[in-house]
């Protein structure tokens, strides 16, 4: 560390700079200053990108929940303007936490950066097929068919038999609530994030599956209470309140809320 403070300092750029980076990381992953000097050094030597990403593998295999390793393979990939074999890389982080943040978040910027929506709607299907309930596949399913061409009809009956798998999955509730516009109260502030594609709930038959999947689902009560809103029927909506409050006794602060929310709206 006292010889990369010194070459930090001297501003120094050479092959010898580079090799201490590598020593660095392996000793440090999180060490932001050694892969920014790395890159510099990649750049202004010219070296082999290539063989770069041999070494940006080991460590990431190491070290799979370190960010900085992440973006250095972000901006490496960006110069090499080539993904081959990244996918096939990911399919590895995978296989040993299938929900590794760091790893989903690098495959949205690949798939967005190289227009591969097509093959990774199909690709994402294996982690929904090995685990219904993960969130992150769900979540970039959802990021897929935003930049896509959408027959919604087609997507809430795939959604639906997901529910019907398991009909307790908080991340396929959650994928149903995302694409439909929520009843906002007048105290309720914007979002301030974009959102990608919504409908209304209104315009889908969904009180049919809802009833179908039971009057003990919270989620599916929910989602109901969301119906009835922009029905103005608050009169039921409050009833479904008071029955959750009973049903889903960590959330009974949260179902009083909504219960005093919606009886505002009546006086």
């Amino acid at each position: 560390m006292d010889y990369f403070r010194a070459i930090v300092k001297s501003e120094e750029i050479s092959e010898r700079v580079f090799d201490l980076t590598g020593i660095i990381i392996h000793k440090l992953p999180s060490n932001y200053n050694a892969y920014f000097i790395r890159r510099k050094c990649l750049r202004q030597l010219k070296l082999d990108l290539n063989r770069e990403m041999e070494f940006i593998n080991e460590v990431t295999i190491a070290n799979q929940k370190v960010y900085q390793i992440w973006e250095h393979r972000r901006q490496v990939i960006e110069e090499l303007n080539d993904f081959k074999g990244e996918i096939e890389f990911l399919h590895k982080i995978f296989d040993e936490d299938n929900k590794n943040y760091h790893g989903w978040s690098y495959r949205v910027w690949l798939c967005d950066r190289f227009k591969i929506y097509d093959a990774e709607l199909i690709d994402v299907q294996y982690y929904l097929d090995e685990d219904i309930g993960n969130n992150s596949a769900w979540n970039y399913r959802y990021f897929l068919l935003s930049k896509m061409p959408l027959d919604f009809n087609a997507e809430l009956e795939y959604i639906k038999n997901a529910i019907r798998l398991k009909q307790d999955n908080e991340a396929a509730w959650n994928y149903l609530r995302g694409w439909f516009k929520m009843f906002k109260f007048k105290n309720d502030q914007e979002n301030p994030y974009k959102t990608y594609v919504q409908f209304n709930l209104k315009d889908f038959n969904l009180l049919e599956f809802l009833n179908e999947v039971g009057l003990t689902n919270r989620f599916a009560l929910s989602l109901k209470i969301q119906y009835l809103l922009q029905d103005g029927n608050y009169k039921d909506a409050i009833e479904i309140c008071e029955n959750l409050q009973n049903l889903d006794l960590i959330r009974i602060k949260y179902w009083q809320y909504m219960k005093n929310q919606i009886i505002g709206l009546i006086q």
